[in-house]
């Protein structure tokens, strides 16, 4: 299936987060500078930091490259967002102006630092010490073939970047540490540590392996603390739409289409449609998006009634907006299928989710799991003269431990609450 441009928006795709996150660390490491600035707990400023990347002991190089690197780590639509800048602000005075203008200054204006930094650490809504790391970088873009080889010795373009990370300071924890000066045990208190990146960008962006100073690539370490307020001030734009946000949005959208076909049978069906659609697309490295069109046609190969349909279409903009589209790799549980209810909870591996059914028995509805040789009941196997078993027997008609094993490990079924 084609991939639909989100709102227009070229977003950076696996591959080129990865070749950027390359260029953070180890031999092929291109960061020249980094500067930033750290902030006590009332968010005055402690220290500004200026430093020629280089000419920092090997180790300590090491500690900087693992925070600058996990700025571009985790799924996107859930850890990482691409945002656009709004044309007003490529104008005089607006964000990206400022941005583009430290990035020019290849961190070697340690005003220009300190001014930015603050002004991250006063649009960000969160108590605690933070330290606020720029790291600074040239890379020759080495030219690919058409079938994908790297020539790194034939480049067009030179791909100037910063990367920002925002991490808490926090005490090391109190405890006795060994002093081998002295060759005794100490207590050790009061350290501050750096911790992890909660917040961190790319600018600019790395789309279709250039430069793209209208955008940038944002991290969050969690994704219900995307911390909102910080978008707006870097790019000023609206908060995109989380994985979270996305499946429960989705989940509505299916609910008010199906109505009264929403059955089991039916939402299965959607579910294992979007499974297969994620698999088929997994050799694609982009996003694969599913606009209006893309849902409609999985709703009505649901099993979705043709007047169900007939206001799908302003249901769609209502959830997403116009021209808007939902992420597949957020809607499409890959590995496992979930049935949840307020007493039970059942997980199946979604290659044999086709062993669960629903039958209505006297007038109630089940749903249905075979029991099989190795279902256990609060860890104690249960045996069945009733059941054939699916691995090897051993001489008086019992399952032997390595088709049991085996099953178990096939059908990686789990209930709570049963």
């Amino acid at each position: 299936m084609e991939n639909i441009r989100k709102k227009g928006i070229v977003v950076m795709d696996k591959k080129e987060i990865a070749e950027i996150r390359g260029i953070l660390g180890g031999r092929r490491c291109v960061i020249d500078k980094i500067g930033g600035c750290f902030a006590g707990e009332d968010g005055e400023i402690i220290l500004d930091l200026d430093e020629t990347f280089l000419a920092l002991p090997d180790e300590e190089q090491a500690k900087y490259c693992e925070l600058f690197r996990k700025v571009l780590s985790g799924k996107q639509g859930k850890n990482l967002f691409d945002l656009e800048f709004p044309l007003k602000e490529e104008e005089a005075g607006g964000r990206q102006t400022a941005m583009y203008a430290l990035l020019q200054s290849g961190l070697d204006d340690r005003q220009m630092i300190h001014d930015f930094c603050t002004g991250i650490l006063d649009k960000l809504d969160d108590a605690g010490r933070h330290l606020v790391l720029l790291a600074h970088g040239n890379y020759d873009i080495p030219k690919k073939t058409s079938d994908g080889l790297v020539m790194e010795d034939a480049s067009d373009y030179v791909y100037s970047f910063f990367v920002c990370c925002i991490c808490p300071v926090a005490e090391v924890k109190e405890g006795l540490c060994f002093d081998a000066l002295n060759q005794t045990f100490v207590n050790k208190a009061g350290d501050l540590g750096v911790q992890m990146p909660m917040l961190g960008f790319l600018f600019p962006a790395f789309t279709d392996r250039e430069p793209d100073i209208h955008s940038v690539l944002y991290y969050s370490r969690k994704e219900e603390e995307c911390h909102p307020e910080l978008m707006d001030g870097i790019v000023g734009s609206d908060m995109p739409i989380t994985e979270k946000a996305q499946k429960e949005l989705f989940s509505d959208l299916v609910e008010q289409t199906l109505g009264r076909d929403c059955t089991f049978e039916n939402v299965k069906t959607v579910s294992d449609n979007l499974v297969q659609m994620v698999k088929q697309d997994e050799d694609n490295p982009g996003t694969l998006e599913l606009g209006r069109t893309e849902v409609s046609r999985i709703l009505q190969e649901s099993g979705a009634a043709p007047e169900s349909m007939q206001n799908f279409a302003s249901k769609f903009e209502e959830a997403v907006g116009a021209g808007g589209s939902f992420t597949a790799e957020s809607l499409a549980r890959t590995s496992t299928m979930q049935i949840k209810a307020p007493s039970v909870s059942i997980t199946v591996k979604s290659e044999m989710a086709d062993m669960i059914t629903t039958r209505v028995i006297d007038g109630r509805e089940f749903i249905l799991i075979p029991l099989q040789p190795d279902t256990e009941l609060n860890g104690i196997r249960i045996l069945t003269d009733r059941l054939t078993p699916a691995g090897g027997q051993d001489d008086d008609g019992g399952q032997d431990d390595d088709g049991a094993e085996q099953n178990r490990e096939d059908a990686g079924l789990e209930t709570d609450g049963l």
